[in-house]
């Protein structure tokens, strides 16, 4: 049976991925990351603040494709 996770247990597999890289997550892995927790936000698993500060723990992604997908883009939904 599926169950929420938890912040605590986001944060800490977040902080093991960035173990696991010496401290320097790469990029596919922030992005997939960034592309998790903002699943789960929009799935209601968790909050908007949960989210932010989970998704400060990952490298900065120039021209992230995790926001654009989550936020839209201006001209998505233009007639």
């Amino acid at each position: 049976m599926y169950s929420q996770p938890t912040f605590d247990e986001l944060r800490s597999r977040i902080n093991d991925d960035i173990d696991h890289f010496r401290g320097q997550l790469p990029e596919r892995y922030a992005i997939a990351w960034g592309g998790y927790i903002a699943a789960l936000l929009e799935w209601g698993a968790i909050s908007v603040d949960d989210h932010a500060r989970l998704f400060d723990m990952l490298p900065r992604v120039e021209n992230n494709p995790v926001l654009a997908i989550l936020l839209g883009r201006p001209n998505d939904y233009s007639d």
